[in-house]
């Protein structure tokens, strides 16, 4: 267990939609935290979308930390100053102290 601690080095930031809808009936735009906690942030290039000649192709990250319950797709993760649009979870039965976050970039 020790040497899974010492790899989470990095203090991120979880949030999530409010749920909230405005008096017109659209969901509101605003976000309140989930959690605060250590995690391992490794940079994961850019993707396939690059291969297809797109655009641009939005940074992706892996995070990787502790199992939580109260996680889910479409958060967001922050850290150091960037945005991080959850986009896959994965957890893995033979490490189930673990879970991994695949991560994108989030445009200003």
């Amino acid at each position: 267990m020790s040497e899974f601690a010492g790899l989470l080095s990095s203090r991120i930031e979880v949030w999530r939609r409010s749920g909230e809808r405005l008096p017109t009936g659209i969901a509101s735009e605003e976000w309140v935290p989930v959690c605060r906690c250590l995690a391992r942030v490794e940079a994961e290039g850019t993707g396939v979308q690059t291969e297809g000649m797109t655009l641009s192709a939005l940074p992706r990250y892996r995070v990787l930390l502790r199992v939580r319950d109260d996680l889910a797709i479409d958060q967001r993760v922050h850290w150091r100053g960037r945005q991080l649009a959850v986009r896959q979870m994965v957890e893995d039965p033979s490490t189930p102290d673990r879970m991994t976050l695949r991560c994108e970039e989030v445009r200003a």
